[in-house]
């Protein structure tokens, strides 16, 4: 069986380390690394770390041999549909430390256009692949020319198989996909408030700011009223600060112990890297055997999991790349 980790908007990474950014000057670089970029390649990528089969199914492009050779270096199982168009190169640059941290600012490209064909490839696929699925994941962004809706289908495929569908991404895209009843949503609080609060929180993971925002009951109160309402369980992230998993209305607030700043290089990818932590975990437990279940995992897997989960994210924030797993992280699962 092998986790199913769809990327729909995937590319080149590059990451970055200057000792300061200063804009309108030319800035000499200390490092470069290239990596394969794409929320669903990182999770892909730090399951198979940890000793979970995994593939990432992802569009292709003009220079989809780049990333196809970089696959084979590290042993990653991409398999990329064909498609016309150029894949995005995004940049990540990471500055040294400056009071006790990082700052880190991303370039983000946008995406070309995918082909009818792509679209039509890629559905036959994951409907191919859904018999010896354990659990799909459906990571990040559409680039152009997947449809409205297209992440909702292939939800709907994976929950009428019987797979475990796992997402992480917001805004109509997530409130479209909820209708496929997922087994789980993976989401930080800027997110949630922006998909089911109207914007409420500010800040981002990176930065921290999210860790600072208190949860307060009206914010409790919303969590636990849009998991009544909706089939799933959320987990809801805040950087260095508490997680919130919520179910048919039951909380649970879950401390986190912060890394200090100077352990963090780059927090890239370490949501992806989180949600890979979790996903192991509940897969090595009673749920793998769940199948048939609408939603195999419980309260208390998901709890059991967090330690686990934190751990992979902690340990890929302390790398440069993202959902990339330091070479010393003990991935083996009790």
């Amino acid at each position: 069986m092998t986790v199913v980790c769809i990327c729909l908007s995937p590319g080149l990474q590059r990451s970055v380390c200057v000792d300061a950014l200063t804009l309108g000057e030319v800035n000499r670089l200390q490092s470069v690394s290239v990596d394969i970029g794409g929320k669903g390649v990182n999770v892909c990528r730090v399951l198979q770390r940890i000793g979970i089969k995994a593939c990432c199914l992802a569009q292709g492009g003009d220079n989809g041999e780049d990333l196809m050779a970089l696959a084979r270096g590290e042993g990653l199982d991409l398999r990329l549909i064909r498609s016309s168009g150029r894949l995005r190169t995004c940049t990540t640059i990471v500055e040294a430390p400056d009071m006790g941290g990082r700052r880190v600012t991303e370039l983000v490209e946008p995406s070309s256009p995918v082909d009818p064909a792509c679209v039509a490839l890629m559905r036959a696929t994951v409907h191919k692949m859904l018999p010896t699925a354990s659990a799909l994941v459906i990571a990040g962004s559409m680039a152009p020319g997947f449809p409205a809706g297209y992440q909702t289908e292939l939800a709907d495929f994976a929950t009428a198989a019987g797979v475990p569908v796992l997402l992480d991404m917001q805004g109509d895209a997530l409130r479209s996909a909820l209708s496929a009843k997922p087994a789980l949503v993976k989401i930080n609080l800027a997110e949630f408030g922006a998909t089911f609060l109207g914007g409420r929180f500010s800040g981002s993971e990176q930065s921290g700011e999210l860790a600072a925002h208190e949860l307060s009951g009206a914010v409790l109160d919303a969590v636990a009223e849009v998991s009544r309402l909706h089939a799933t369980i959320f987990v809801l992230t805040r950087g260095a600060g508490s997680i919130v998993v919520a179910r048919q209305g039951a909380l649970r607030v879950l401390p986190v112990r912060p890394l200090a700043g100077d352990e963090i290089l780059s927090p890239i990818g370490s949501g992806d890297s989180f949600l890979a932590g979790l996903l192991a975990v509940l897969l090595a437990g009673p749920a793998k055997q769940s199948r048939s279940t609408p939603n195999p995992f419980s309260l208390d897997a998901i709890e059991a999991a967090i330690d686990y989960a934190t751990a992979c994210a902690q340990s890929n924030a302390r790398t440069m790349r993202p959902g990339v797993l330091e070479d010393s992280f003990s991935g083996g699962l009790e």
